[in-house]
């Protein structure tokens, strides 16, 4: 399971713009964008504030011309108008509206500015109309090179200006892939890793949106690690602000999957911080769930994971009532009962009967399905006879029975009862319900002859196999 941070506008709040300006200053150096000629001949200084004084949607032709004379005047009181206005125009833009091509250059030639007070108003209302807009909108800026101006904001001396543009950014990581790739291609990597740093707590929320998104790309995940991604996560994961923790969860999450190794991702320290999230929000339990699976794909992590104590806060989510996270729950049990050393740990903190009670639920298949090869690992000659004494096998002969029963669920359960049929209390415990029983047999012999599914026809016949290896218990079953 991935994860995407597609809502930022939480991440900043736009300020206001109602600050004191100087009066004109000498032009200001700023980078040419091609902008489209004016709409309408005649524009001046005087009437620029009163055509833009009210914001329609959309903008009338006198105020895009008045934009466009603000916005080329070299006046930075002008210009400055001009950036409040398209911000306060974005503001109150509907969802997924479109937005004249000329308002767009306008914002964009404002925002390739070097003056602060000019910079703060464009960025905002840049952020907004990409977010808010339809896709045609975010085409549009994409094709003017909002990427690269947003990069190159990042290095702004102003703090709502990164704010803005970790906005812009996180709005196209989140976005079709060749946005993506535009982002890390224009060298967004190294100063979002660095921003992870900051000491304003919305810029370390719009980095770990941006690293976060970024990372669903296979190849990102590579370049973010050479970049030092892990640092930037472990400052969040440490840290106490749950966002920046889901940020890091979610990223460690995507990179685990693209590592052939994945313990150098997290130290110690980091994994203990993972175990902790489990008692948590259910945000960052479901989360902290997905990257502690993700990450004990190896028998190294699951060692160290389970060196945290994972065992106990995991316990209870078993039967949490979001079923999300009982399947996060789950799908890391699973993982780590693989590691041969956890097993009798798991069996002695009392897991066998409440996977034996997810298994007999049907109603969350992936669930049901982590349960059940949880118990196949745990069938060890060594504790068969702890799973056959709480139940199992009465409980696996009716989900094999059931009807509703998904495929990868009785691969599952049908690979369980292959090893537990060969134990002489569980064939026992087979022949004191025959009437189920035989149904049961009369489906995997179907299985086997339909032959559609090879690894359910293997299965079926191991438990066959095994039942037959006590002839009194085969016969009593068959007639």
């Amino acid at each position: 399971m991935s994860c995407s941070f597609m809502d930022w506008r939480w991440v900043f709040q736009w300020i206001p713009c109602a600050w004191v300006f100087p009066s004109l200053q000498p032009p200001q150096k700023r980078r040419e964008h091609g902008l489209a000629a004016p709409l309408l001949d005649g524009a001046d200084d005087e009437n620029v504030l009163h055509a833009l004084g009210e914001i329609k949607v959309p903008l009338t032709k006198e105020q895009l011309q008045q934009l466009h004379y603000a916005t080329r005047s070299h006046q930075t009181e002008l210009m400055t108008i001009a950036a409040q206005f398209l911000a306060h125009y974005a503001d109150v833009l509907p969802m997924s509206s479109p937005v004249t091509v000329e308002a767009l250059e306008c914002a964009l030639a404002l925002m390739d500015l070097d003056t602060i007070e000019v910079l703060i108003p464009a960025s905002s209302a840049v952020s907004v109309m990409s977010s808010n807009g339809d896709d045609n909108v975010r085409e549009n800026l994409a094709k003017r090179s909002v990427i690269r101006l947003a990069v190159r904001l990042l290095r702004s001396p102003s703090n709502p200006v990164v704010v803005n543009a970790l906005a812009i950014l996180t709005t196209y990581a989140g976005a079709a892939d060749k946005y993506k790739m535009s982002i890390v291609r224009d060298g967004a990597l190294n100063p979002l890793c660095e921003l992870a740093f900051n000491e304003d707590t919305r810029i370390q929320k719009g980095a770990g949106g941006a690293i976060l998104n970024l990372s669903h790309i296979d190849t990102h995940c590579e370049q973010l690690l050479i970049c030092g991604v892990r640092a930037s996560l472990h400052h969040f994961l440490v840290s106490a602000d749950p966002h920046l923790q889901f940020y890091a969860a979610a990223t460690l999450s995507n990179l685990s999957i693209q590592v052939e190794d994945p313990s150098g991702l997290v130290n110690d320290e980091g994994l203990q911080c993972l175990v902790n999230l489990l008692n948590s929000t259910e945000r960052l339990i479901q989360q902290s769930c997905i990257a502690l699976r993700n990450l004990a794909s190896q028998s190294a992590m699951q060692y160290r994971i389970t060196n945290c104590e994972v065992l106990e806060p995991l316990y209870p989510l078993l039967r949490h009532h979001d079923p999300n996270i009982q399947t996060a729950a789950l799908s890391l049990l699973h993982n780590l009962s693989i590691l041969e050393e956890n097993e009798a740990k798991v069996i002695n903190m009392g897991y066998v009967p409440e996977l034996t009670l997810v298994v007999r639920q049907w109603q969350i298949p992936e669930g049901q399905r982590h349960a059940a090869a949880t118990l196949r690992n745990l069938a060890t000659p060594e504790h068969i006879s702890t799973l056959v004494t709480s139940g199992v096998v009465e409980v696996l002969v009716g989900v094999v029975g059931n009807a509703k029963t998904l495929q990868p669920v009785l691969h599952e359960v049908t690979a369980v009862l292959a090893v537990l049929s060969r134990d002489p209390e569980a064939q026992s415990r087979l022949l004191m319900q025959l009437p189920a029983v035989s149904i049961m047999m009369q489906l995997l012999a179907r299985y086997i002859r339909a032959r559609q599914d090879l690894k359910l026809v293997f299965y079926s016949l191991g438990v066959i196999g095994g039942v037959s290896s006590n002839g009194q218990y085969y016969f009593s079953i068959l007639y």
